[in-house]
């Protein structure tokens, strides 16, 4: 069977990077943080957060999915946004949709290259609030032995467990990346 993926498709890591960082484990906030005035300090992305996406395109019905394996972290500086920034990684060989073919094909020279290129990585280079709730962030996004310059926005989502919630989504072109 054959597969085709358009040169942009939304997937949380490829072209509508939706990265739902649940609970973060180093430094603790406010139960009910209303905004990023609440959340100063530095956090580590916990085990308890989750990395979903989801592809579809004209050619291949929508299909979710997820990465089992990342890791990252970020320093907020809420008195002075453009200080903070933020790290993450996520293992490519991780991927898992629950279609084997499509894991296979995510996994491959065709996509990610796991085995040549077994690391996703972003580094922030600038980090920018647009709201209490809001922030825009830029920076490096290394897919496939390739690093662009992406931008994402982020969105407190609230706090669970004295835990801050972040909602983040960015595009991603898969075609600069080979």
């Amino acid at each position: 069977m054959r597969h085709v993926l358009p040169d942009h498709i939304p997937i949380r890591l490829l072209r509508h990077l939706t990265i739902l960082v649940l609970p973060l484990l180093l430094g603790i906030a406010p139960a009910d943080a209303a905004s990023f005035s609440n959340l100063a300090g530095r956090y580590a992305i916990g085990d308890q957060s989750s990395v979903t996406f989801s592809i579809s395109g004209t050619l291949v019905p929508t299909v979710h999915g997820s990465f089992h394996r990342f890791s990252g972290s970020f320093n907020l500086d809420p008195a002075h946004v453009e200080r903070s920034s933020v790290t993450f990684s996520v293992a490519s060989d991780s991927v898992a949709t629950g279609v084997a073919p499509l894991d296979s094909l995510l996994r491959s020279s065709v996509v990610f290259d796991a085995a040549d290129n077994p690391d996703i990585h972003f580094a922030s280079t600038a980090v920018r609030r647009t709201s209490e709730t809001t922030a825009d962030v830029d920076g490096l996004l290394t897919l496939k032995g390739q690093t662009l310059a992406e931008h994402f926005t982020v969105t407190l989502t609230g706090s669970s467990d004295k835990r801050p919630e972040f909602h983040v989504v960015g595009r991603v072109a898969r075609s600069p990346s080979g």
